[in-house]
Order: C-alpha cells, then structure tokens, then sequence
C-alpha cells in the first residue's frame, strides 16, 4: 500500500460505534487481526474534519445494518492520492471532491492518465469557494480583489487549480497574490497579515469558526456573471450557499459556488458489498446528518444525482429497488 496512506487512529466499527478509546498498541493490534480478512478500506485524507465525521458514520451504518463486512478508515494526504489509491486497487472506498474525479477520469492534470477504474456511490456534502476579508479591510466584493493582499494557497493543490480558474473566468490575474498554505489563513488573518483569502472548504470549519469568536471577518458573495459562466462550463461546480448561523456575526446564507464531496468505489468492489453499503447508509441517513453540521440538509435526493462518472452497478440495483434511479443520470 502507498506508504502516504496509513491505518486511521480508529476502526469504525469497533471504537466509534461504543464511543471508547484505545492505545496506538490496541489500534495497531485490531488493524493487525483484520489484515487477513475483507474488509472495507476508506480513504479520508486527513484524519479529523468532515470527512472522518462521514467515514465514522458510515462504519457505524453498516456495523448497526448487521453486515459482517469490517470497515476501516485510512488516512491520506487528500483527495488527489485518494484517486490514485481507489483507481488502483489499493483501497475500496475513498472521499473525492468532483473536481478531482472529473480531472481523473479525462486523464487531465495532475493526473497522467485516465483513471477509468472510478465508480461514485453518492455525494456528501459541499466544499465551497469562500473569500474571508477583515472587516477593516474595504473590500466589499469579490470584483473588488485585484491589487489587495489576498492569500489563494499553493497553485498546484486542488484549491489553487480550480480557484485559478475562477479568477481566470473573471479576468482577473492571480500573479499579485499571495501563494502561502491554505492551511495558513485563519492565522494569516488573525494577524492582519493579509486583506483576505480564498479557499475552498465545507463549513462549517472549525479554525474559521474559532476564528470569529475573537475576529470580526467578513464572509464576501462570490457572485456575478463571470462565476455564472465557470459553473455552467464546469460539469462539478454546482452554485451553493454557506448556511447562515453558523459562524459568529454571519446570520444570512452567503452566496457562492461549491464542489461537491463523493463516496467512490473501485469498479471491482462486488455488486453486493457496493449494495449493502448504500442501503446501511441511507437506512440511517439521520445518523450521518446529526454526525457533522455540513451534513444536516443531506437528503436521499440531495445525495444522488448526475455525476461525470459512472454509478457502481451495485448502488445502481439499490436505487432501481428504492424508484430512485433514472437512466439519464
């Protein structure tokens, strides 16, 4: 296994679903006892966040469906190893933003070749462009950023690629900002280090939210014709909304674009495990919206739709038993 996908600090079905806790001896123990059996591996990318809430409850769905199937979470260094990890065998399940899966599969950079091997299951929740500014900052619009401090993170990360284009649509040069680790912001903004950033997360974020318990920000609309034109030309960019109340001094719904979060499998993942872990999944959709805030508007319809690659036969035959799937999705 790729030596930058390691065993998680949990196995879903064992620590998460009694809430108890364990030495790195007894984790490293029950992964051990699992090595000869099958199992289902996921992929997380970082261990912590929004996507070890959706990876936990999904264990925690399918150990309550009564599968005999074990579930294991691993974590990654994000969504791009996550491709490569699940195109190759080398895990079952992964979490892939539908930016990077749309990139994969046309075998378009940073990926050297299509990734054909990808199937979706379902998507989670958004993770939405969002530009923080300082309240003393007078920038009052995204048009308004060009010749200010603002931080867009590393060019070649999947943030920096799909924000370049952004700006790129609304023709304006990203040359004179700021290229510091995304991961950097809120301290960048703490210090009044910057006018403002870009990035591209699900909300709510944690850092952000401590953030603005201390630091008035402002959380701009990412709004306008030239965004309008980037989501219709981007099959994965959907128009979305950061949800009001979530973080201090934000009450209304912020207008913005966002790339949804998919569950992907393996082609080679059998049809019956594929099946049985859609239907432990939404048999306890409820469970997975009280996991994590940026899933308590999930719904079954939210959750399917069209993709830019193709379902898994097994979560096909799932949907066709519930009467949810449509053939020209």
């Amino acid at each position: 296994m790729n030596t930058g996908l390691k065993a998680g600090l949990v196995i879903g079905i064992l620590l998460l679903l009694f809430g108890c806790s364990a030495s790195e001896e007894e984790v490293e123990a029950m992964n051990a006892e699992l090595e000869g059996i099958q199992r289902l591996n996921i992929a997380l990318g970082k261990v912590e966040g929004t996507n070890y809430s959706a990876g936990t409850a999904i264990c925690v769905a399918l150990k309550k469906s009564g599968s005999s199937l074990p579930c294991k979470l691993l974590a990654s260094e994000g969504y791009q190893q996550n491709v490569l990890a699940v195109s190759s065998g080398q895990v079952d399940l992964a979490f892939v933003r539908a930016d990077s899966a749309y990139l994969a599969w046309h075998g378009k950079k940073p990926y050297s070749k299509r990734n054909t091997k990808l199937r979706v299951l379902l998507s989670l929740h958004h993770e939405m462009a969002t530009l923080l500014t300082n309240s003393n900052s007078e920038i009052l619009s995204f048009m308004q950023i060009p010749g200010k401090a603002i931080n867009v993170g590393p060019t070649k990360s999947n943030n920096g690629r799909l924000l370049k284009k952004l700006l790129r649509y609304c023709d304006i040069s990203s040359k004179s900002f700021g290229r510091q680790d995304s991961n950097l912001l809120p301290e960048l903004l703490a210090n009044d280090a910057v006018d403002g950033g870009f990035d591209i997360m699900p909300h709510p974020t944690e850092s952000i939210q401590i953030l603005t318990e201390d630091k008035p920000l402002q959380f701009l609309p990412i709004t306008g014709q030239c965004v309008e034109s980037f989501v219709d030309d981007a099959a994965y960019l959907d128009i979305a909304n950061i949800p009001g109340g979530l973080y201090k001094g934000v009450a209304s719904d912020i207008p913005t674009i966002g790339s949804k979060v998919w569950l992907v499998a393996n082609s080679d993942l059998s049809n019956a495990a594929a099946f049985d872990l859609v239907k432990a999944i939404f048999a306890d959709v409820e469970q997975l919206r009280r996991s994590d805030p940026a899933f308590y508007r999930l719904s079954p319809r939210k959750m399917l739709g069209s993709f830019v690659i193709p379902y898994h036969v097994g979560a096909v035959q799932y949907y066709i038993e519930k009467g949810w799937y449509r053939e020209n999705r």
